[in-house]
């Protein structure tokens, strides 16, 4: 059976990742992937990891349009969700997908070293 929290992170996680679509802010260009959330036990705070396909500029200025949206964001979840406390939104940087890719390129580069 699944507890409250995980139920409320997995609701967050779509409510973020749906409503995200409609902010309309110069700062989030780029291809914008909500990772995953974290709820914390007092479901206070809401810790959403993304990641974003760009350069590093481009990473910094959606975080800084993430921190401005959160607020609005958060709006929104109250409109949908009935529940006592909505948290506050935190967004992290998760660098998972960008280490990945580069442990994928080195896998490919030694199997063709391999083959030679």
């Amino acid at each position: 059976m699944y507890e409250r929290n995980d139920r409320l992170k997995a609701l967050y996680k779509e409510l973020v990742s749906t409503h995200l679509r409609e902010v309309k802010d110069p700062g989030l260009v780029g291809f914008l992937t909500v990772t995953g959330v974290d709820l914390a036990q007092d479901r206070r705070t809401l810790k959403v990891f993304y990641s974003i396909l760009g350069t590093d500029a481009e990473r910094e200025r959606a975080a800084a349009a993430l921190e401005r949206a959160a607020p609005y964001l958060r709006e929104l979840i109250k409109k949908k969700v009935s529940v006592k406390t909505i948290p506050n939104l935190l967004f992290t940087y998760d660098g998972t997908p960008k280490k990945a890719s580069r442990i994928d390129e080195l896998l490919n580069k030694l199997e063709k070293e391999k083959r030679r």
